[in-house]
């Protein structure tokens, strides 16, 4: 999936990374396990779908992922939700950054929506506005660009 840095000061993190949806963080200890063996590893930690349901702020803080990925059901409409919401999703936001935590907004589909997001604090953003999912083959026939400047 398509994603971009609000940030753009900051680089998008490249490393792969195993993501792991919020109804699978259930054990503390076996996300301590798992985060200590893709250290080894050099992988990176995302969890998916943040506030969709069972969300355990607990795992959040003991065993904290490189990425959380903010369910889009938190994203939706957030360019016209009230400022009661917009204060509480920016409190979250900042919440989890303190933790070291890269934040991700999913689904954004509207240049109001990224800019919103922007705004709350997300440093990531994927959806539709960026790209849309494409089959392994699309990506394996593209000419491979360069973003390196020279030195």
């Amino acid at each position: 999936m398509s994603q971009i840095s609000l940030n753009m000061k900051r680089p998008i993190p490249t490393r792969d990374r195993l993501q792991v949806h919020e109804s699978g963080i259930t054990s503390t200890a076996y996300l301590k396990s798992l985060r200590q063996l893709l250290d080894r590893l050099n992988m990176g930690l995302a969890y998916d779908d943040f506030g969709a349901g069972q969300a355990r702020l607990m795992e959040l803080m003991d065993a904290p992922p490189d990425v959380l990925k903010f369910d889009i059901k938190l994203i939706r409409g957030l360019s016209v939700a009230s400022p009661k919401r917009r204060a509480a999703t920016a409190s979250l936001i900042r919440m989890v950054r303190e933790l070291g935590v890269v934040t991700l907004a999913e689904g954004v589909e509207s240049v109001e929506e990224a800019e919103i997001c922007h705004e709350c604090g997300f440093q990531l953003a994927q959806g539709y506005l960026f790209g849309k999912p494409q089959p392994s083959n699309f990506w394996l026939d593209q000419p491979v660009v360069s973003t390196r400047t020279g030195s």
